[in-house]
């Protein structure tokens, strides 16, 4: 088992996106709103004042919300807590550069067009952290959003290790969820991992809260849309695109679709339950890796869940974990099958009675377990008819 912090390669490194026509397209709902209301953050005035740049946003960010702590780094940016000025609202501000080494100022800007439209585009999603307001200046942009005081989930790991089975599999149903809310909306996410999932509250989570309160209202918000495509069922996707240690193996043969997602959950699981990557032993994982030997390891090496802490995993848990790392996506579990996998209502029925207190076992929690084991074995048939026919063809 690996004791050491685990990051992977910094994401997006290898994606290469088609243009978005962001002109085109309506302008993302944090502008709207902000040209709507006179009261808001930035009012109509401040919109068609402001000297106009690139993308035409509002240039005075330092007068509407003060910029605090440093909350993270990513690979192309920082996110600081901000202050609204006018209501006291924390928030968080996201600053991107324009300008990035070897890529042309036009295709940043680009990308950095696409990255809003999609957050516009899940604003109604509970699970997807809100866009508030967004900003420029000749060299960045901002964008505002919703404050999540939790860390990420891999801030999380870090602090309190390799998480138990109950506490992972209710981070899977919270990532299954987001990820279903992108594919409702014809979003491939494109790079399920820790470090872009944000728990809200800092004490609301699987260790400090009860089921109750973790199902009342979302605890775990998406974070970052950088590497995120528009996809439709009828075509088929070629960009490489994500960190490239949770990419699936498709993604490096340049044909893939929706099926993705569900294989970088599987590797997100895998790295919070045993604190190791699926494709090395241990901490032999080494960053200097060449995305070829990257992508060998990924589509050749064995996934093995013979030690540590999976000899204790239910077998369940394993089926999931295992439907999630197949490597023919069309034996994958689909993103319904992992959904309603039996695993995850086990888990929460188990928290739930772990809440009621040790002697409340209920007839429906026993139909429960029973409906769960008839689902695990039509699920384990539609599995195997799914490799049998990939193996016919």
């Amino acid at each position: 088992m690996c004791h050491q912090p685990l990051r992977a390669k910094p994401g997006c490194h290898h994606r290469l996106h088609q243009p978005h026509a962001f002109g085109r397209r309506r302008a993302p709902a944090a502008l709207r709103i902000l040209a709507a209301h006179s009261a808001s953050a930035v009012s109509t005035a401040t919109l068609s004042d402001s000297p106009l740049l690139e993308l035409g946003w509002p240039t005075d960010l330092r007068e509407h919300y003060v910029q605090g702590k440093v909350l993270g780094t990513g690979s192309f940016g920082k996110v600081h807590l901000g202050i609204a000025a006018e209501t006291g609202q924390e928030v968080a501000i996201k600053t991107l550069p324009k300008e990035r080494p070897k890529v042309p100022r036009p295709r940043v800007i680009e990308k950095l067009q696409r990255e809003v439209s999609l957050l516009d585009r899940l604003s109604g999603c509970p699970r997807v952290v809100q866009l508030l307001a967004c900003f420029e200046d000749e060299n960045s942009i901002y964008l505002v959003t919703e404050a999540c005081h939790g860390g990420d989930l891999q801030q999380f790991s870090d602090a309190y290790g390799p998480l138990t089975e109950r506490c992972l599999a209710l981070v899977a149903l919270e990532v299954l969820q987001v990820v279903r809310s992108c594919h409702r909306q014809g979003i491939v996410h494109g790079d399920v991992k820790p470090a872009n999932f944000c728990i809200k509250d800092a004490h609301r989570h699987p260790y400090a809260a009860s089921l109750v309160s973790l199902q009342r209202t979302p605890w775990l918000k998406a974070i970052d849309f950088g590497c995120s495509q528009l996809h439709y069922n009828h075509t088929r996707l070629s960009k490489r695109s994500g960190t490239p240690v949770y990419m699936a193996p498709e993604i490096f043969r340049r044909d893939y679709s929706f099926e993705v997602d569900v294989w970088s959950t599987g590797v997100l699981l895998y790295q919070l339950f045993c604190r190791a990557f699926p494709f090395w032993q241990g901490d032999s994982y080494n960053r200097a890796l060449s995305l070829e030997e990257v992508a060998r390891a990924i589509t050749q090496a064995e996934i093995r869940m013979d030690f540590g802490p999976w000899l204790t995993m239910s077998p369940e848990g394993l089926d999931f974990v295992r439907g999630c790392l197949t490597r023919d996506p069309t034996a994958r579990l689909t993103l319904d099958e992992a959904l309603s996998h039996p695993w995850l209502e086990m888990q929460v029925s188990a928290a739930a009675a772990a809440a009621a207190g040790p002697h409340t076992t209920t007839t429906s929690s026993m139909t429960g377990l029973a409906r769960s084991s008839q689902q695990q074995q039509q699920q384990q048939q539609a599995q195997q008819g799914r490799r049998d026919a990939a193996m016919a063809a």
